[in-house]
């Protein structure tokens, strides 16, 4: 290869560099299209420097109707609604002794946090951890009494 076209090709090969560069400007410099609706990145307040994308509404801390529903299960178990677990909503059912589902709800409630750790824990005088049974993530038991919160 001669001076000169290895002169040529470094040229080449510094424009083509230029080109891709300039067209990988950043987003503030696109041009918009007024037809195309706004887009939902907006820059919170106090630091501009964070885009902020819009997403879905999170739900409200209320609880659900199904959290609060007291019945029997088909197995025929007392069940005591949901409460929060670590991927979504457990259903308390008491599979041994007359647990109230005040009870049963309440160190649910305190237990679920707990569940992600994996070990047996001791809440309020109750030793929850997880459950071997099919179809029970975890068991909580005290004495002759016992509840289990189930995924369904």
């Amino acid at each position: 290869m001669t001076r000169t076209m290895k002169l040529a090709a470094t040229t080449l090969f510094g424009i083509s560099l230029a080109f891709a560069a300039t067209a990988c400007g950043s987003e503030n410099e696109a041009p918009s299209d007024p037809n195309t609706p706004a887009t939902s990145a907006q820059a919170p307040s106090g630091n501009s420097s964070v885009p902020v994308v819009a997403g879905p509404k999170p739900r409200s801390g209320t609880t659900s109707a199904a959290s609060t529903v007291e019945g029997t299960s088909e197995d025929g178990n007392k069940t005591c609604g949901a409460t929060k677990g670590p991927d979504g909503a457990l259903y308390i059912h008491v599979v041994q002794g007359d647990v109230s589902c005040d009870t049963a709800k309440t160190i649910a409630n305190e237990y679920g946090p707990l569940i992600a750790t994996g070990k047996a824990q001791t809440v309020s005088g109750w030793d929850c951890g997880p459950a071997t049974n099919p179809g029970e993530l975890a068991r909580c038991s005290k004495g002759s009494q016992a509840f289990s919160l189930m995924v369904q």
